[in-house]
């Protein structure tokens, strides 16, 4: 059930521009580059055309920011401009574009870490425009064999065009803007039959299936992986892989598409973002693709194909592919540089030492990405092309930890090199450095929402207080710190979370526009149709809906039940009881564990109580005893409600219950990410599976009936 939340500041606010004018007129030696671009913002980028292969400029408007992981960031943006032809593109029109460079500093460095370990060099798709190439290209004949398999091209999304970026300095792609959802978290009273399905052996979808959505999702990624590996990708394949556990949001569900559950499905990203070792398998299906990757001669993975496998599929269905044959050249053509652009040890490395023209492929594709990341500029990778010894030292110094990438960027970077050198001479040069990583602080404060527009305008001018608050509190979770420093805001977050329970309970008006809003919050993630979002607006008034709204002010004003109850006992230990102070301490840690694991709490206690009295008042057990049993429990009490209205409200019993289940389940960092595997389990577990027990008894008291009555 979804209880208030902090509002999100508003990306295009009037203090952001304020502090990105600041920081380019910061006047350093050193520019200043953005980690991201964000709504609002104007592109004006140079591009070329998957297939054919021809130039372009493009105009781009950012419409949102959706989203960033290892692999990049991605945006929606719409076509202002275009100068040339490319086919797909219009003005006007909304696509996906991007960025082979991940908004987070952390999500670069690990990324960039397992990549040199890998291949010994930086990450080729975000440098390497052969390597943005090989990738779209693939992307285009995948798109053609999904024609085959599935009967339709658009079960894999068009990439359009490749590009550079140079503010972020990165290559990019712009692709289809693909509206859909990734799955509808179905109720299912059915688990068992369920289970005894095997979708990933499926030849076709099937509708009569129990959770027909999320059967047919398998099956599909399961047809798309078999598909994949017949035409060679086998790298790449593993973006479909089910029990990679974080697979499922690279396939949507277009909302557009017809009413079966497997109409519209769509693979939408193929760019992995982390190199597989063999020695460090990141999901449980990794240790079986380090196997399988030995036995290709693969010691490490990432999108290598095999294009002697896609020749020979291409061959066998060349009537299908024969408008594509330019599009495999130029595959072939632009996979042979991509490969030969980076060292690769595992498998070039005997090579290397024989292949001379290898060996200066290798050395143009490590400069080359030096020089698109800034490392190095023009004048001294003309100088690393040409000299050897020189050469060999830069690579030498890229090994050596920490102070190596710093020695390499002073070596390389004239604009850094005078950074540095004037902030070891200058004052008042120094003063202003660390005046503009302050406002480079606040700037990804406000983002996260650390900071609000009157406090981010107020600490623009103390740059002083960004760093001793950067220093002290800057590194706690993004809550905890706006509540140590912004005493209004935890006021209004207090008096919201006091005020809703006493509004939702006490006023019609408030729980019937609570109510609008859940429904226009599922109605936008798919997870409602037009039939069910009438049918829930015309029963707004229903008494069995006002009921539950009610119980769900008393749910959330039993939230806190539990941690202070659990507090007032440990520090009724550690004051009263406790012999020293250690003592106290570790007792009264193994206080609040036990109350946060144990299987009914006092909250929970205070919620069943409540059921328990609303049935004696309304003299009504039928409408109560789900939710009276399930009120009861820790953690999965607030289901309680959900899981009775599945008879009259399936379509708000399922939104209200996969909402809880989504936050449960982004506990779990990577796993629990938005739409993955767990997120499912964890609604199958604690809804689906009280449902389905139900269902059982029942039916096993009707035969047991049956059998008395015959």
């Amino acid at each position: 059930m979804s209880l208030p939340q902090d509002p999100p500041d508003e990306a295009a606010s009037p203090v952001r521009p304020a502090i990105l004018m600041a920081l380019k007129d910061a006047a350093l030696e050193r520019p200043w580059r953005p980690a991201r671009h964000e709504e609002g913002d104007s592109l004006d980028l140079a591009a070329r055309g998957v297939h054919p292969d021809v130039p372009a400029r493009l105009g781009l408007h950012v419409q949102r920011f959706v989203g960033g992981g290892f692999a990049g960031q991605v945006y929606q943006v719409r076509l202002e401009t275009l100068e040339g032809a490319i086919e797909g593109l219009a003005p006007g029109g909304v696509y996906a574009l991007k960025i082979l460079r991940p908004p987070s500093r952390f999500s670069v460095a690990f990324r960039d870490a397992l990549y040199a370990l890998a291949f010994q060099a930086p990450f080729s798709a975000e440098v390497h425009s052969a390597a943005i190439r090989a990738g779209a290209l693939w992307q285009t004949l995948l798109r053609r064999g999904a024609a085959l398999e599935f009967g339709r091209e658009n079960a894999v999304a068009r990439v359009l065009a490749t590009l550079f970026d140079p503010e972020l300095r990165a290559f990019g792609e712009v692709s289809e803007w693909v509206p859909g959802r990734i799955w509808s978290l179905e109720i299912d009273d059915r688990l068992p039959a369920r289970w005894r399905e095997r979708p990933q052996r499926w030849a076709e979808f099937r509708p009569d299936v129990p959770s027909p959505e999320y059967l047919n999702k398998r099956a599909f990624m399961a047809r798309l992986v078999r598909l994949f590996h017949r035409m060679g990708a086998h790298e790449l394949a593993r973006q479909y892989e089910w029990w990679s556990l974080k697979s499922q949001p690279n396939a949507l569900r277009r909302l557009d598409a017809g009413p079966g559950p497997a109409d519209g499905l769509t693979a939408i990203d193929f760019r992995a973002g982390l190199a597989l070792l063999p020695l460090l398998p990141m999901s449980p299906v990794d240790v079986a693709l380090i196997w399988r990757g030995f036995g290709r001669g693969a010691l490490v993975q990432f999108d290598r194909g095999d294009l002697a496998a896609l020749e020979a599929f291409v061959e066998a269905h060349r009537a299908h592919f024969e408008d594509l044959l330019p599009a495999l050249a130029a595959l072939v053509r632009e996979d042979r540089a991509y490969r030969r652009a980076v060292p690769d040890l595992t498998r070039q490395g005997v090579r290397l030492f024989g292949d001379r023209a290898l060996r200066a492929d290798v050395r143009e594709g490590l400069v080359s990405a030096w020089q698109t990341r800034g490392l190095v500029d023009r004048a001294h990778a003309d100088r690393l092309r040409t000299a050897t010894p020189v050469f060999a030292l830069f690579v030498l110094l890229g090994g050596l930890p920490i102070l190596g990438p710093r020695l390499r960027r002073l070596w390389g970077d004239p604009p850094w090199r005078r950074h540095v050198l004037r902030c070891l001479t200058s004052g008042a040069y120094l003063a202003r450095t660390f005046e503009v990583h302050a406002l480079e602080t606040l700037l990804k404060w406000h983002e996260k929402g650390r900071v609000d527009d009157a406090r981010a305008t107020r600490l623009l001018l103390r740059p002083g207080r960004v760093w001793a608050e950067r220093i002290l509190v800057g590194w706690l979770p993004r809550r905890l710190h706006r509540a140590l420093v912004d005493p209004a805001w935890l006021w209004e977050r207090i008096r919201e979370a006091v005020l809703f329970p006493v509004r939702l309970y006490f006023r019609p008006d408030f729980r019937e526009q609570w109510l609008r809003d859940q429904v226009d919050a599922a109605k936008a993630e798919g997870m409602l149709d037009p039939a069910e979002e009438a049918r829930i607006l015309a029963s707004i008034g229903d008494p069995f809906i006002q009921t539950y709204l009610k119980c769900v002010a008393v749910h959330a004003a039993t939230l806190p039940v539990t941690q202070v109850v659990s507090v007032l006992v440990a520090l009724w230990y550690v004051v009263f009881r406790a012999a020293t102070w250690n003592e106290g301490l570790v007792v009264a840690g193994v206080i609040l564990a036990v109350f946060q694991g144990t299987p009914i709490s006092p909250g929970s206690l205070l919620r069943g109580s409540y059921v328990v009295y609303r049935m004696i008042r309304d003299r009504n057990v039928r409408d109560y005893w789900v939710a009276g049993i399930i009120s009861f429990w820790h953690y999965v009490g607030y289901l309680g409600f959900p899981i009775q209205m599945v008879a009259r409200f399936p379509g708000l019993a399922r939104f209200l219950g996969g909402t809880w289940a989504t936050r449960m389940a982004h506990v779990v960092p990577v796993f629990g990410e938005r739409g993955a595997l767990l997120e499912h389990f964890v609604f199958d577990a604690f809804f689906n599976l009280p449902l389905s027990i139900g269902a059982s008894v029942r039916r096993w008291r009707t035969a047991r009936r049956a059998v008395r009555t015959a």
